[in-house]
């Protein structure tokens, strides 16, 4: 399925993606491998995590 960004964002952000890997290469294999593992958890709720703007028991619908 065709990504919903355009081409332009695409490349930005890929852009920005090899900046970070640049600067930190270690901590950006730490957090590839680390979304590799939690793949089945959705990318969405980790970043909704990782950013604060969410909770687990949020995510859950419960609490």
């Amino acid at each position: 399925m065709p990504a919903i960004a355009t081409l332009e964002e695409l490349k930005a952000i890929d852009m920005g993606l090899k900046k970070l890997k640049e600067s930190y290469p270690q901590a950006y294999e730490e957090f590839a491998q680390f979304f590799k593992n939690n793949r089945r958890i959705g990318y969405k709720n980790i970043i909704k995590l990782m950013i604060g703007e969410s909770t687990p028991e949020k995510l859950k619908g419960v609490g």
